[in-house]
């Protein structure tokens, strides 16, 4: 955790956090809802199911980009202490 900015490390955690949970979400609506489902009997594949497919596909893209923003703020957390680091010897 960084001491000067402990409110965007808490942040930082939390969008990874809740993007891991997006993408959780959206493959199990890619894979279950939009795939198996459709195909198990008395089941056919209508439009109801290829909205569930987009949803996934987007849970995933949605959640792939809050864990990468998350991570983002560490490597500048991470540059900062190293620029600070070099610039006090």
């Amino acid at each position: 955790m960084n001491t000067r900015f402990p409110l965007l490390s808490v942040v930082s955690k939390i969008m990874r956090f809740v993007g891991g949970l997006l993408v959780l979400a959206g493959l199990y609506y890619f894979i279950y809802e939009g795939l198996i489902e459709p195909r198990l009997p008395g089941h056919h594949f209508d439009p109801d199911d290829l909205v569930e497919l987009l949803c996934g596909i987007a849970g995933v893209v949605v959640g792939f980009g809050t864990v990468a923003a998350g991570e983002l703020i560490g490597v500048l957390f991470a540059i900062e202490e190293n620029t600070r680091g070099q610039s006090g010897a």
